[in-house]
């Protein structure tokens, strides 16, 4: 059985409540990556060898082009919650959007007055009136 539309205001509701929770978020991503030092003598040079690291970046998007930040300790902690908090806020999103549809599907359609059609009137887009080219008529 479907939800009635005061179960489905409830729960649109309560998911408001917990966007509202989120706090601080970001999107991006967290790489870990190694890399040899490019010192001769170093064991990174021998194969097999996964190199130093790991070393940790933060990459987002800003203003249309990819942006990638170096992050360690602390910053690296709050990075990943804010990334964290991020794809909680994109899981509410969605089901906000989810409720609403069905908000908007059990929502009955308010009844108008028989023969008429409150803002689907078609505009002409011709003037209906014939325009005379240069010639005047007395």
């Amino acid at each position: 059985m479907a939800d009635s539309l005061e179960e489905l205001e409830a729960r649109r509701g309560r998911v408001v409540e917990e966007l509202a929770a989120v706090g601080d978020m970001r999107p991006g991503s967290i790489t870990e990556r190694y890399r040899p030092c490019g010192k001769q003598p170093c064991c990174c040079k021998e194969a097999g060898h996964p190199g130093h690291g790991p070393y940790y970046s933060l990459t987002f998007k800003a203003g249309g082009k990819t942006v990638t930040q170096h992050v360690a300790g602390p910053a690296l902690d709050k990075a990943r919650r804010e990334i964290a908090a991020f794809r909680q806020f994109e899981q509410l999103v969605a089901k906000l959007v989810a409720v609403n549809q069905a908000i908007c599907a059990a929502r009955p359609v308010e009844d108008s007055e028989p023969g008429e059609r409150r803002g689907l009137k078609k505009k002409s887009s011709r003037s209906s009136k014939r325009k005379s080219h240069g010639k005047s008529r007395i």
